[in-house]
């Protein structure tokens, strides 16, 4: 993992659901029927036929490649006596684990696990996750009556998040001038 001062890039294989097409359960064909997609903001247009001949099995053909992919079906569960409908996921053709999408990536069609593929909420603020928590905890306090209990409670972990906030700006300026001053004596020491 790269840190502060590398000069390397944290993570460079980090990829985002956002950044390859996605395919959902949602645009399945009936059966016996294809459907045609299309994702014009890729770098060149990609063009996916969707047919499905079974109920069980459908084909997606993407550039002449046509991969099978298998679906399985479930009833929900019942509420009052009733049936809430069927449930259908796809198996990934990659590590055939059941999901509600699979996404292009790399030329094959697999699930966010094969493609490494992650939500870009996961790495906002990682490097001090007191920041997300504060924000949160603010909108909460919106929602609340001022001057009501919950109000003063959110208040005081509010404070406790500032505190952790500023002590880790004071790790990270300390850890930084530390830095600063060991490579100023190393330049030295090389000259």
């Amino acid at each position: 993992m790269a840190c502060f001062g590398t000069g390397k890039v944290p993570l460079p294989n980090r990829r985002l659901v956002g950044d390859a097409p996605r395919m959902s359960v949602k645009v399945l064909p009936k059966i016996g029927r294809t459907v045609m997609l299309e994702w014009p903001g890729v770098a060149n247009a990609l063009f996916t036929r969707l047919t499905r001949t079974h109920a069980e099995v459908v084909v997606i053909e993407t550039g002449g490649i046509e991969v099978e992919v298998i679906l399985r079906e479930w009833p929900m569960p019942t509420v009052r006596g009733r049936q809430r409908g069927i449930r259908t996921r796809m198996v990934c053709p990659r590590c055939e684990a059941s999901r509600d999408a699979l996404h292009w990536i790399d030329g094959q069609w697999g699930c966010r696990g094969c493609g490494n593929l992650s939500f870009a909420s996961r790495h906002r603020q990682r490097y001090c996750p007191a920041i997300a928590r504060r924000a949160r905890l603010r909108r909460k306090l919106i929602r609340t009556t001022p001057g009501s209990l919950q109000a003063r409670r959110l208040w005081g972990q509010i404070r406790r998040e500032t505190r952790a906030i500023l002590a880790h700006l004071e790790r990270v300026n300390r850890d930084l001038t530390k830095r600063s001053k060991r490579d100023a004596r190393h330049r030295r020491a090389a000259d």
